[in-house]
């Protein structure tokens, strides 16, 4: 959130039961209507997903910043073709099978179908890949002979072509996103069957390098039913300790201060979001409240750590944000505020449009500041007295929309180094999104309608790492965590 919106879908703490039954149900949703689209001859004589479709297009090319600067897709092909395609739809999923391909071709991670209507029944697995191949490191219990084992085919298919077939669905801004995000998805039954991949019985065999086979077919699924492979690295178990917090730190030997990043949201930025769909309802306000009370406010935590820190002289700073897939990007910029007296931040461009007018009036946001971005690079005033130490940031397949934000700016303005996987965010990329739905078949999904440019434009869609360090499926196994070795080996030895 640019101190406004919600820059990615919030992964809300599991504990907070309140504030995910809020997100399910109250969110800001705007159902798009053009009056032109509706009154034109194709949109009258189509069906329902016909006449959706075509507001969907339309709705893309108004709304999303992409298209000020000329179509980034062929949108008389994709009308052709979507508008024939949903002429035979027999179902909601693959009405949203026909969307989400059109979604995808943007490569914007923040753009896209909402795909629970696909959430029914999955193939009990889940895949971990290396750059070796992949591997399965999540089974149904009772299947456990084969966790750990690598995959070569599906069905008699090799994995190099399975892996490819699923890019055409999922909306992701580079390779290491799209990896991200087939290895959450790929279970999904209805994507296996709308690709024509499994078989006769809706089943799918996997074959492994040491010759045997697994056939599995889908089910319901609860994470009871589910056994995954042990690793408890040591980062792992500091997650653990710090109770499903959205941050915290420990201090380590060696004179380490480790912060945990998991989540750009605070006790101020999730009352911000959720106080709005409670407004007039005394108990629900309350049950709010305390729920609250367990989220540290981030500047409160700050204070404690740098505290901490020069009480014990600790002179290297790691920040992790591999499991941080976004949320308010104000914390980001306290954090850094912190570590460099003077910031230069994103060039900010915003596109009004007539969905972006509706959704600020109807989350009760200033509908003048869709008019009013000057599409200037910011400035952020830090403390007049920065930490002076070493800082190491870390980052992962999993960084995303508002850590990915932070990263660039790190980075950007000469903050620490960075180490860890490739990135899966775009350092200059679309966001804030806005929530819509399909007025005739209720679909729904987001878009974006900003423009982050990062910081320093002469620089690429890249974070330089000062180490690649990529995590083995034997590493996995073992628990054994690359990047912290490497913060120890490096930044220990140098106190001592």
């Amino acid at each position: 959130m640019h101190n406004i919106l919600l820059r990615s879908s919030c992964r809300i703490l599991l504990f907070l039961s309140l504030l995910f039954t809020l997100q399910t149900t109250a969110q800001t949703v705007i159902t798009y209507h053009n009056k032109d689209i509706e009154g034109s001859k194709d949109y009258v004589k189509g069906n329902d997903y016909q006449k959706d479709f075509l507001l969907f297009m339309d709705m893309l090319q108004t709304t999303h910043p992409a298209f000020e600067k000329g179509a980034p897709i062929n949108v008389k092909k994709e009308l052709k073709q979507g508008y024939k395609s949903c002429g035979k739809c027999e179902s909601q999923k693959a009405f949203v099978y026909t969307l989400q391909q059109v979604a995808a071709k943007m490569h914007d991670g923040h753009t896209g179908l909402q795909t629970s209507l696909n959430s029914d029944v999955y193939y009990p697995m889940h895949f971990y890949i290396d750059d070796k191949g992949m591997y399965l490191d999540a089974v149904l219990k009772g299947m456990e002979s084969s966790l750990g084992k690598q995959v070569l085919k599906i069905s008699g298919k090799d994995m190099s072509f399975i892996y490819e077939q699923f890019r055409g669905f999922f909306s992701t801004t580079n390779d290491v996103d799209y990896k991200k995000t087939f290895k959450n998805y790929s279970n999904s039954y209805y994507l296996w069957k709308e690709l024509g991949l499994c078989e006769q019985d809706s089943s799918i065999t996997l074959s492994f390098t040491d010759g045997n086979t697994l056939k599995l077919k889908p089910i319901k699924i609860q994470n009871k039913d589910i056994s995954k492979v042990d690793n408890k690295s040591q980062v792992q178990q500091m997650r653990l300790r710090a109770g499903g917090m959205p941050f915290s730190f420990q201090i380590l030997d060696g004179g380490i201060c480790y912060m945990l990043f998991d989540q750009c949201a605070d006790r101020n930025t999730l009352r911000q979001q959720y106080l709005p769909q409670v407004a007039g309802n005394e108990k629900l306000l309350e049950r709010l409240e305390q729920q609250l009370k367990r989220i540290p406010v981030f500047t409160e935590f700050l204070d404690s750590m740098f505290q901490t820190m020069a009480t014990q002289n600790v002179k290297t700073l790691v920040v992790d944000v591999r499991e941080n897939s976004g949320g308010n990007s104000t914390l980001c910029d306290e954090l850094l505020c912190r570590l460099k007296s003077s910031i230069i931040g994103p060039r900010v461009s915003v596109r009004p449009s007539h969905l972006a007018e509706a959704y600020y009036q109807a989350a009760g946001l200033d509908k003048s500041l869709l008019y009013s971005a000057t599409d200037t690079h910011s400035r952020l005033q830090g403390l007049a007295s920065p930490f002076q130490g070493n800082v190491i940031f870390v980052q992962g397949e999993r960084t995303f929309s508002s850590a990915g934000l932070l990263m660039t700016m790190a980075i950007d303005n000469n903050i620490g180094i960075a180490i860890g996987e490739p990135a899966s965010y775009a350092p200059t990329h679309y966001g804030d999104m806005i929530s819509w739905s399909l007025p005739n078949t209720q679909t729904k999904g987001y878009i974006s309608h900003k423009c982050f440019v990062r910081p320093d434009e002469t620089k690429e869609q890249d974070i330089p790492l000062a180490n690649s360090l990529s995590t083995s499926f034997q590493d996995y196994q073992k628990g054994i965590d690359p990047c912290f070795n490497w913060v120890m080996e490096n930044f220990w030895r140098q106190r001592n």
